[in-house]
């Protein structure tokens, strides 16, 4: 028996699992409804904290997955909105089969609170998250100025994702730009493309995603994929 062997077997003999394979326990996810999203990302992952970014200065089609995404989790999961600035559309919300009795919406900014609406949805969104009991979290910040969630320190979103990961919950971000970094699971960015018109009808608005980081590993170039959304949706 070469040395190699003999060195292995006197391991396998003081350590029995040191040579056994390990693998990976399978994400758990949840899916956006939109098949090229969910094609491209394998849905957004449980026990992780996920960004969804767009500008605000076009229809980059944040809220149409936002929509999509209560739709569809609201049908097996107990779901919490924050609503950073108070701009969610219920209506186009229940269009699209948002099921209200298992979701939570969380209205900042418009209550007598000494707190500014960013802080409002930061507070909220620590709450829901230490009380447990939901499968999706998502706090909308896209409406909020910019220059003040630049602002958030990087040890808040440190926090979030270590809690996030030590339960059964999607904890999602809507904002204009990326800001959690390594601390995110998925950072998905999603841009808006030439928009088709029937007449002066607008039909239908072409968006592009882009996996910028992904918690399995981090694409060493851009993962895209184009699609197209009704214009009710958007």
């Amino acid at each position: 028996m070469n040395s190699a062997a003999t060195l292995r077997a006197s391991i396998e003999v003081n350590i029995p699992s040191a040579f056994a394979l390990s693998r990976r326990t399978q994400q758990k996810t949840i899916l956006t409804g939109i098949s090229q999203i969910d094609a491209l990302t394998a849905g957004i992952p449980i026990s992780a904290l996920t960004e969804i970014c767009g500008s605000s200065l076009a229809s980059s089609g944040k809220t149409s997955v936002l929509v999509s995404l209560l739709a569809h989790a609201t049908q097996k999961h107990f779901c919490a909105l924050v609503d950073g600035d108070d701009s969610f559309g219920p209506a186009s919300a229940q269009a699209a089969g948002v099921n209200f009795s298992r979701l939570l919406w969380v209205r900042c900014g418009k209550t007598k609170s000494r707190l500014r609406p960013l802080e409002q949805a930061f507070k909220a969104t620590d709450m829901l998250l230490q009380s447990g009991g939901f499968g999706l979290i998502v706090a909308d910040l896209s409406s909020l100025p910019e220059r003040f969630v630049r602002k958030v320190p990087l040890t808040t979103w440190f926090r979030f994702s270590r809690v996030a990961e030590k339960q059964p919950v999607a904890l999602v971000f809507i904002e204009q730009q990326p800001h959690a970094t390594s601390c995110a699971g998925l950072v998905l960015q999603l841009k808006a493309r030439p928009a088709v018109w029937s007449g002066k009808l607008l039909t239908q608005f072409k968006l592009e995603a882009e996996v910028v980081r992904a918690r399995e590993k981090k694409p060493s170039h851009s993962t895209t994929s184009d699609f197209s959304l009704p214009a009710q949706w958007a």
